[in-house]
């Protein structure tokens, strides 16, 4: 396991046991005497696991859990064991339970940085980027928000961020919009070029072929390519991971930068 995904936690903590749809164990920790409040939320986790194991394949390791805990206040993907603060878990102004977004988001590092895991922070993006990702898409298809207007948002301030914060493939500093919007960002150019098929295969072979190995960049773009047989997506790639400036947005030569 990645040494920076370990943690030690000493809660008064009441563990809810369940069972993915594919039989997976479950274990959760909710704060002591809320349990009624937090069950139901880690009572999502299985409709989860199900969407995002139709998306990468297998779940990774042998068992997954939620730990909530009210003396935390951020998401961490720790393995096996997402740690999360009871100030997460508010719907939005209208009622829905976008919070459920964090929840895939930190899930989804169970394949991408826990399973596989960067080489070193400069490799971040290939956390984060997937993460916010496919956080993004399950909003979407659940009709809080349109994954196209949060991407062309992030293109629109990504120039002025590349410039003071580094490009996604190249941060000056851990953590940040660069690897975290910004690799999602690289991620949507590269299925409106690659297209749906194409992409779908490659991010479903990755934690599969990597398992359980440290990555980089130039990983990801010679898998890009390996995947697809398209030799000019290495160009494209090293481009948005890069570059100094946006490249153009495939499908969407209106999307311009703040100035």
């Amino acid at each position: 396991m990645p040494t920076e995904l370990l943690g030690i936690a000493v809660v008064k903590g009441t563990y809810l046991y369940g069972t993915s749809h594919t039989g997976l164990p479950l274990r959760h920790i909710v704060p002591q005497g809320q349990e009624d409040a937090y069950g139901p939320v880690v009572a999502r986790t299985p409709d989860h696991l199900a969407w995002l194991e139709g998306k990468f394949g297998r779940y990774p390791f042998s068992v997954y859990g939620i730990h909530i805990y009210d003396g935390y206040s951020d998401a961490l993907e720790n393995t096996t064991l997402t740690l999360m603060g009871t100030n997460w878990f508010k719907p939005s102004a209208d009622g829905n339970p976008t919070y459920e977004n964090t929840m895939v988001h930190e899930l989804t590092h169970q394949w991408f940085g826990d399973s596989v895991t960067p080489d070193d922070w400069q490799q971040a993006w290939l956390n984060e980027g997937p993460a916010v990702y496919y956080a993004a898409l399950y909003n979407e298809e659940r009709g809080w928000s349109v994954m196209a207007d949060k991407m062309k948002a992030t293109y629109a301030k990504l120039d002025a961020i590349r410039a003071s914060d580094g490009p996604p493939g190249l941060p000056k500093a851990l953590g940040g919009t660069n690897i975290y919007d910004g690799g999602a960002l690289v991620l949507y150019a590269l299925r409106l070029r690659a297209g749906q098929r194409q992409f779908d295969r490659i991010m479903r072979q990755w934690p599969h072929r990597f398992k359980d190995r440290t990555v980089t960049s130039e990983d990801f773009i010679k898998h890009a390519v390996d995947m697809t047989g398209d030799g000019s997506l290495d160009a494209f790639l090293r481009d948005w991971l890069f570059g100094a400036k946006n490249p153009p947005m495939p499908g969407h030569p209106d999307w311009t930068t703040d100035t």
